[in-house]
């Protein structure tokens, strides 16, 4: 199967990079195009143009940044739309919100092509190794055709019915995160000012009812003032506030995520929005980020 590829961010180049691995042949792009050349010397062919590599693959996959890289890539000039038509499927799997998604789907079907919108759940090593969670809406049938692509990228695919279910769960499982990261920054730094073991306070928390996979991938290196970016904190920051939009428009009262949202807006202000959203710690220990280390 020939599927094409636009973004090669930190999860759309280990996503490309599964796919070539299990034998898919690959087409990518990006918008810096010198990010292709190492996937080149893995056996991917490069599209100049988003229009390019849609016209060459019957399924392209997008893995983009934000709502404006999204809509970007589907309508600038040399876009998306130019090829989309017939017999064409276009995937969006960036996180974005169900508006965005909505307008992408109505002018690829327009256009006779087929759409799905499928983020995924996971960061940089869950799609390294093929561990990602798709959460995906749309055109079913698209979906259908698409399982042997879901299944190299992701260990489960959940089908959530119309356009735009996928991009709300995805806001809402990431707002989750968000504040779970911000209670476990707080407990650390009430722990060391309270004069206790922040490594012990993991372990106990390793062992209790709140035990979960973040906390004991994350929390090593945070006492460390480490955060290598697996999910960087700008993009988290921008989950929030997508997030917080669709707690607005269902009159949802969200003052946890509200104020998690606020901890990572600061630490973005002191300069860690590359680094990875455990970073917020920073922010809560309020050192303006003067010791971390990336």
């Amino acid at each position: 199967m020939e599927v094409g590829f636009l973004g090669l961010g930190i999860m759309g180049k280990a996503m490309a990079e599964n796919l070539l691995r299990n034998g898919f042949r690959v087409t990518v792009w990006n918008r810096t195009l010198s990010k292709c050349d190492e996937l080149l010397e893995k056996g991917a062919s490069i599209g100049e143009t988003p229009a390019s590599v849609i016209k060459k693959c019957k399924y392209t996959i997008a893995m983009l940044s934000d709502p404006s890289a999204a809509l970007s890539v589907v309508f600038d000039k040399d876009g998306v739309l130019e090829q989309i038509g017939n017999g064409k499927g276009y995937i969006d799997m960036s996180t974005v919100d169900s508006d965005t998604s909505s307008k992408i789907s109505e002018v690829v079907t327009k256009r006779g092509g087929c759409f799905l919108e499928a983020p995924v759940s996971g960061s940089k090593k869950p799609a390294e190794d093929g561990q990602l969670v798709i959460l995906a809406a749309g055109d079913k049938a698209l979906y259908e055709e698409v399982i042997p692509v879901f299944s190299v990228l992701g260990k489960k695919s959940f089908f959530l019915g119309e356009v735009g279910n996928g991009a709300k769960m995805k806001l809402v499982v990431n707002m989750i995160m968000g504040s779970m990261m911000n209670a476990l920054s707080e407990g650390l730094y009430l722990a060391d000012r309270s004069g206790l073991s922040q490594q012990t306070l993991l372990d106990v928390l390793e062992l209790g009812a709140v035990a979960n996979p973040m906390f004991k991938l994350k929390g090593p290196a945070m006492i460390k003032n480490n955060y290598p970016p697996a999910f960087p904190l700008k993009h988290q920051q921008k989950d929030m506030r997508l997030a917080l939009s669709l707690g607005d428009e269902n009159a949802v009262s969200m003052p946890v995520a509200a104020s998690a949202n606020e901890a990572f807006k600061k630490a973005r202000s002191l300069g860690l929005g590359d680094l990875d959203f455990s970073a917020v710690y920073e922010a809560v220990k309020g050192t303006g980020g003067s010791d971390h280390a990336s």
